[in-house]
């Protein structure tokens, strides 16, 4: 495990969803020995000056990213491999802060072609389906598809992330990506899908959340994470 490198994390940068601040982050990847990380707020790379500034301080790899929701509800994590890499992920985010009002962004499985993400790599993400048999079909079946689309466009740059939260299903999820990966050949990656430095942030998480509700957090349980497991977790 000493190679571990965190290839999910979002900083305060996604807002009203992260609740530690990129320097914060590397601070804490550094101290629990992570060979490196990934920022990768939600269609954004606000955080990355900072954090690339903690990040040479004390000799931590930084990896550059964003996620991405699509209009299907399909999820990815891009991650630039060289400057080139960058600048096709700005021109992605930027072109998606311009289809939609401000503070959103739209992106659909159209708006990504091959020509304009030769140097990214990308991870399919999903969160453990409900155990019902009927929505858990439904779901794997919908990131089969997803995983799919992916290959054609992105060919031995796509991985499927392997995030374990505790919700209870850890297990069935982690035995359905292993049937997808053998399935399609898309290998699996480990990643902890963290917004926050350490555990006891999970109030600040519970607060943001009610505020993008704007609820009050009594109100909203069903909005609010079960857990505390989204912490940069010790290898």
């Amino acid at each position: 495990m000493s190679g571990y490198a965190e290839l999910h994390c979002i900083s305060n940068f996604t807002f009203l969803r992260g609740a530690s601040h990129p320097g914060e982050l590397v601070q804490r990847a550094f101290e629990l020995g992570y060979r490196a990380l990934a920022l990768t707020d939600e269609c954004s790379i606000a955080g990355v000056v900072r954090a690339h500034t903690a990040a040479r301080e004390l000799g931590l790899h930084l990896i550059i990213g964003s996620e991405f929701t699509l209009e299907n509800g399909d999820r990815l994590v891009l991650l630039v491999m060289n400057r080139e890499g960058y600048r096709e992920l700005t021109r992605l985010i930027t072109a998606s802060r311009r289809h939609a009002a401000k503070g959103h962004y739209r992106l659909s499985a159209n708006d990504l072609c091959t020509d304009s993400l030769q140097n990214c790599l990308a991870l399919v993400v999903s969160d453990p389906a409900p155990a019902s048999e009927g929505v858990l079909a439904s779901r794997y079946q919908e990131l089969f598809q997803h995983t799919r689309r992916m290959q054609k466009l992105m060919p031995d740059r796509v991985w499927l992330a392997l995030e374990q939260p505790g919700y209870g299903s850890d297990h069935i999820h982690r035995q359905s990506l292993q049937e997808l990966s053998q399935k399609t050949g898309v290998p699996l990656v480990a990643a902890g899908n963290v917004h926050m430095h350490i555990r006891v942030r999970q109030s600040l998480q519970d607060t943001l959340s009610a505020i993008r509700c704007q609820k009050p957090v009594s109100a909203i349980k069903h909005a609010l994470a079960p857990n505390a497991e989204r912490h940069l977790k010790t290898q």
